[in-house]
């Protein structure tokens, strides 16, 4: 049984095909060649394959990779240079080799240029159509299956807040404690994950915050983090915010994934370990870059570099900022590093 992506590309094949014997079997001529004496046939088939490249050139790769920048300028230059240059490739062609030598008629290059320009912006025109078209429908599922995603993400998370009030009562019962008794570092830890959890629970349920509020989460949530290491273990982390933070805002929790990933895989038992954790704001472009040490850890088959935190956050950026950011994530040697341009509101 065929499978649904198959069905495509057979479709795209017998249309091809079809056309193509339609040509060699039922038209007698095409301007100097004929059927009679099988002259059509070379020209017929290296025009249509010419042909193939400009419309799934245009389709598959220009459209996709300029709609998404919004570079309408360079995809008009591009996608007319293609069908002009094609076009003007197969009447070199025609005119050099087979004109000459199939025809005994002074046929004129500009001529035949004109004629394929013509019937080349068909295919030009059909490339355009289908390209938008199936563009437009892959956004359409992607931004569903976000939407989908999302949903579910937030029916997760009333489901996590079962009485959050009761929480952070028992919170505020073990931060009093801790302080009566005095245990300044359990105290210390425990304001800490009351203040880190009253941010993801109340004050992240807006489109965007303040930057400031959001770096004083990372900064909390990474002083968390080195209260819980070990001495032993060795491990620097570098936390270094560059620019003016204070009139900007972002999409919550956008940038924290980064962070809990560099601390999920970055410490290392063996040897010591180092975390950078980089932000640098130049007018509205903001640079968030994180490096991070390599622990040695089974990987599971199938598990993708960075785990499922990343990916989410991938998801997130496609949806929140579709066309102003890049995310650039690499492995090299014992270090792993993501770093993200992104243009805030």
């Amino acid at each position: 049984m065929l499978k649904r992506k198959h069905i495509e590309p057979i479709i795209h094949a017998v249309v091809w095909l079809s056309g193509y014997l339609a040509i060699i079997l039922w038209v007698n001529t095409l301007g100097s060649f004929k059927s009679t004496d099988g002259t059509i046939l070379l020209p017929v088939t290296i025009g249509t394959l010419l042909n193939i490249c400009l419309f799934y050139t245009i389709s598959l790769v220009l459209i996709p990779r300029y709609s998404a920048t919004k570079k309408a300028g360079i995809f008009l230059l591009s996608s007319f240079s293609l069908w002009v240059g094609l076009t003007a490739l197969e009447t070199g062609i025609d005119y050099l080799l087979f004109i000459n030598y199939y025809s005994t008629e002074d046929e004129g290059f500009w001529g035949q240029l004109l004629i394929n320009l013509l019937f080349n912006f068909i295919i030009f025109s059909l490339a355009l159509g289908y390209g938008f078209t199936k563009s437009w429908l892959r956004n359409e599922k992607q931004r569903q299956q976000l939407k989908e995603e999302m949903l579910q993400a937030e029916l997760n998370f009333l489901k996590a807040q079962v009485n959050p009030h009761f929480l952070f009562n028992v919170l505020n019962m073990a931060y009093a404690s801790a302080a009566g008794n005095g245990d300044e570092r359990t105290a210390g830890i425990v304001e800490k994950l009351a203040n880190l959890m009253r941010y993801m629970l109340y004050e992240s349920n807006v489109q965007r915050v303040e930057l400031s509020r959001e770096l004083e989460y990372i900064g909390s949530f990474i002083e968390l983090q080195k209260m819980r290491l070990s001495p032993e273990l060795q491990t620097t982390v570098k936390f270094i915010v560059e620019g003016d933070h204070i009139k900007y805002k972002i999409a919550p929790l956008i940038l924290i994934p980064f962070v809990e990933n560099a601390f999920k895989h970055g410490i290392r038992l063996d040897k010591p370990s180092d975390i950078l954790i980089r932000l640098k704001l130049n007018d509205r472009q903001l640079y968030f870059e994180v490096q991070n040490s390599i622990a040695q850890a089974r990987k599971e088959p199938g598990q993708k570099a960075g785990g499922v935190g990343l990916e989410n956050v991938k998801k997130r950026l496609a949806l929140l900022y579709p066309s102003t950011h890049q995310l650039q994530i690499s492995r090299k040697d014992d270090k792993f590093s993501t770093s993200l341009n992104l243009k805030l509101d």
